[in-house]
């Protein structure tokens, strides 16, 4: 799909968003739903950063009680609730366990006293109360769990969610509401008046190099774990840097290697970090560690020590697995954009908060944050910017903006699925398989797509072919490659296999064995020549290089 034009009309854009991932998403989308022109540069693909490298979690921050943030506990367990509504086929209840062993701190009573307070910050509306087992009945919930010293397993409910197409919804509802968002543009300058204030940009295609530069009201940096990179790359006058950022690794495991049912919240018996074990699109992933990192935004990727670290952690809760790194199917690495205070603040104790200010010269800058709680802060980020166009620009007109609505309008996955003729995404799944589908590829579809899950299926019905799996033992079609070309705005290689059809993550050969088919059929959709073709099957085979690295001490 060609990029979006820019020069729609002779007014400048109100806002220019630099970044792509799930907070710069939001806030496309809820500034062109107040009716703000807008337009989003990502400089790789859509949440190509830490925003597909997350826990694939929207949470209520259970652990944060232990700090005290009860407003952030509060935030996170609202926002979850937002997101089963406005998008319930992304964001799905997932049960998690909570083993208290012997000696272990907190005690079972006082996590489960942690629970009652969990549940009464969501108003008592989560998934499911949350409930305590003790005896032979918590020794069953998961056989493979180490059951001595086991005093009891308490458990309760957050949600899963796949976190790249979170955000590539909230991208699709911008540009189907009128927001220019491009990937692959990097904003390479920003022109400035007399006085310093910014008054344009410039954005260079990855691809062509072609340049182009757009008049802007002001400018929003939401650029994540490269924020202090960008700053400094643009030249934009700041007194400290303003993040501490942290390295989390995930390990994909077969799940014949680790069987779970259920989510595991883990404390680590080396440092006594919070950790996860989590039944995942028929593996077992393992995470995350949380350590401070140094370096380009760019380069990160799980090392051997890493991989030793998580091994030997889950091995102390499972016994019989005996896990090693040569166990691993692939891995994911991202960095955590935390606030910087405190230097000497053990890297887990850092607070998840986030950080939205408003510079003199036209710049609003958001630092921080947790992708659970996006959703209200692209609203506030959009609301400051609004603040300071009313008290800067004269030009600005505030008077026709409309409320965005954001709690309410679901994401285009989710339109129509409160029609009470629909009954839900279950409805769309059984009008899948009366039009032929599996039961488990209709369950697919509708657990990725869901209300554009019929879109697929009828590209299967105009060509057979496009229906058989990818991979025997994973759900993927090769329909969703044509589909994520035409509709979902992949452009390489690395777009499909990583974050639309993630083969990379879950495919026992990260997608190798299929590269080259999809490289065909990616050069006939998008008229690649024979040497972009083979230039980008080893661009993507330097991205399954990338996620081995643990392999080499």
């Amino acid at each position: 799909m060609p990029p979006a034009a820019l020069l729609s009309d002779d007014r400048p854009y109100d806002l220019v968003i630099i970044g792509g991932g799930i907070t710069g998403a939001g806030v496309a989308r809820d500034a062109v739903l107040r009716g703000l022109k807008v337009a989003l540069f990502e400089k790789g693909d859509f949440a190509s950063g830490t925003s597909s490298k997350s826990s694939k979690l929207i949470h209520g921050g259970l652990r944060y009680l232990e700090h005290g943030e009860i407003g952030l506990v509060f935030e996170s367990v609202s926002e979850r609730r937002v997101q089963t509504r406005v998008a319930p086929h992304l964001v799905r209840p997932q049960a998690f366990l909570v083993p208290i062993y012997k000696d272990q701190k907190p005690g079972l009573e006082l996590m489960n006293l942690g629970l009652w307070i969990y549940d009464s910050l969501a108003l008592f509306r989560a998934p499911r109360m949350h409930k305590t087992f003790r005896g032979a009945r918590a020794a069953e919930l998961e056989p493979e769990m180490r059951k001595d010293g086991l005093k009891g397993i308490i458990e309760y409910y957050d949600c899963a969610t796949d976190d790249a197409r979170l955000v590539l919804e909230n991208i699709l509802d911008a540009r189907a509401a009128g927001a220019v968002c491009r990937n692959y543009t990097a904003v390479t300058s920003l022109d400035r008046a007399a006085d310093g204030r910014i008054r344009g940009v410039t954005v260079k295609d990855v691809f062509t190099g072609e340049t182009e530069r757009l008049a802007c009201r002001a400018v929003v940096l939401a650029a994540g774990a490269w924020t202090d990179e960008t700053i400094k790359r643009l030249e934009v006058p700041v007194e400290r840097e303003l993040l501490r950022r942290t390295k989390g690794v995930h390990l994909v495991f077969p799940r014949e290697r680790l069987p779970v049912t259920r989510a595991i919240t883990l404390i680590s018996h080396i440092d006594g970090r919070v950790m996860f074990v989590i039944p995942w699109r028929g593996r077992t992933v393992v995470g995350t560690t949380d350590t401070d990192f140094e370096g380009t935004a760019d380069e990160v990727y799980a090392d051997a020590a890493d991989a030793e670290y998580l091994c030997k952690a889950t091995n102390a809760y499972f016994p019989t697995a005996n896990l090693t790194p040569a166990d691993v199917i692939a891995t994911w690495a991202g960095l955590r954009p935390l606030i910087r205070g405190d230097e000497n603040e053990d890297e887990s104790e850092v607070s998840r908060e986030h950080e939205v200010f408003a510079r003199d010269d036209g710049m609003v800058i958001v630092a921080g944050g947790k992708l659970t709680t996006y959703r209200r802060m692209a609203k506030e980020v959009v609301r400051t910017a609004i603040k300071w166009l009313k008290a800067h620009d004269d030009g600005f007109d505030a008077s026709g903006l409309d409320r965005a609505g954001t709690k309410e309008r679901p994401l285009p996955g989710a339109q129509g699925l409160d029609d009470p003729s629909l009954q839900g995404v279950a409805a769309i799944g059984q009008a899948l398989m009366e039009r032929g589908v599996s039961a488990d590829d209709a369950t697919h579809l509708c657990g990725v797509y869901g209300a554009r899950a019929p879109q697929l299926v009828t590209m299967i019905e105009a060509d057979a072919a496009l229906g058989a799996r990818m991979n025997e033992d994973c759900p993927y079609l090769w329909a969703e490659v044509d589909f994520a070309v035409q509709q979902d705005l992949a452009r390489t290689i690395d777009d499909v296999l990583s974050r639309r059809v993630p083969l990379l993550l879950v495919g026992r050969d990260q997608g190798l064995d299929v590269c080259e088919r999809v490289a065909a059929r990616m050069q006939a959709l998008l008229g690649w020549t024979d040497d972009e073709r083979a230039r980008q099957v080893e661009s993507y085979r330097e991205q399954v290089a990338d996620s081995r690295r643990f392999r080499t001490a």
